[in-house]
């Protein structure tokens, strides 16, 4: 999946220190690597998880705001081990009516709601997968997690905190879009980003389109304060090896 295999790491996993400690209690390591080697050892360490149940996930220069989420006396209103149950019962559905909930504080304000943009593109790009927080050198994390989706709940990571998301919704909006389209978490940085690899992406107009939407109403300011509209999206975006999500 990656233009630098795993295979080019020589020897060993660097040792690894302590970047925190979850509040029930869930230590989690890491270790600095240079940017060239931050997606091989992804790779690698992704390969190794049905043995080690450890997930790699690449947390950019430095731990940033995740610093307070791995320290527990600072999160003591956070619950882990409680939210991973309720994301693991929680379906897409009960995400929609919980986000309505949520948005319902907000209906005296005028918000315009419809996408800017949308319409299917006409055809849908295809790209190698690439990752912004490998870009300089940075952390490599390692999480105890049956899957993926389930480490922004355990870290209890705050992307789009702004916009009234919780660590559950990152979770719920990952396992649904691993079991339609093999797409496994890489990247969570302290900055909001948060990045994934797509095994299967959407070929067609049409379901790019759709997905787009998906994509727009789960972080909107990756075409509000990016690309600039849903087609953009859909045809450069979606199709692609890898998924960018950034909350201001």
């Amino acid at each position: 999946m990656s233009s630098l295999p795993a295979a080019s790491l020589p020897g060993a996993t660097p040792p690894t220190h302590v970047l925190g400690v979850t509040g029930s209690g869930v230590e989690v390591r890491g270790f600095a690597a240079p940017a060239g080697d931050l997606v091989a050892w992804w790779h690698r360490l992704r390969d190794e998880h049905p043995a080690s149940g450890l997930w790699p996930v690449l947390l950019g220069s430095d731990l940033g705001d995740l610093a307070a989420a791995l320290t527990p006396e600072s999160r003591d209103d956070y619950d882990d081990a409680a939210e991973l149950r309720r994301a693991t019962a929680m379906s897409t559905a009960d995400l929609v009516a919980l986000r309505a909930q949520r948005h319902a504080r907000y209906a005296d304000l005028d918000v315009d709601d419809t996408p800017p943009g949308d319409e299917p593109p006409p055809v849908v790009r295809r790209h190698a997968p690439t990752f912004t927080a490998a870009e300089q050198d940075g952390l490599v994390a390692l999480v105890p997690a049956t899957h993926g989706w389930q480490v922004p709940v355990i870290l209890g990571w705050e992307g789009g905190v702004n916009y009234d998301m919780e660590p559950v919704d990152h979770g719920v909006v990952l396992r649904d879009w691993h079991e339609r389209f093999g797409a496994e978490l890489v990247s969570l940085t302290g900055d909001q980003v948060l990045e994934v690899v797509v095994r299967r992406p959407p070929t067609t107009p049409a379901e790019a389109h759709a997905v787009a939407r998906e994509q727009y109403a789960y972080c909107g300011d990756v075409v509000d304060q990016g690309v600039g509209t849903i087609r953009e999206l859909a045809q450069d975006q979606v199709g692609s090896g890898s998924w960018y999500f950034w909350w201001d």
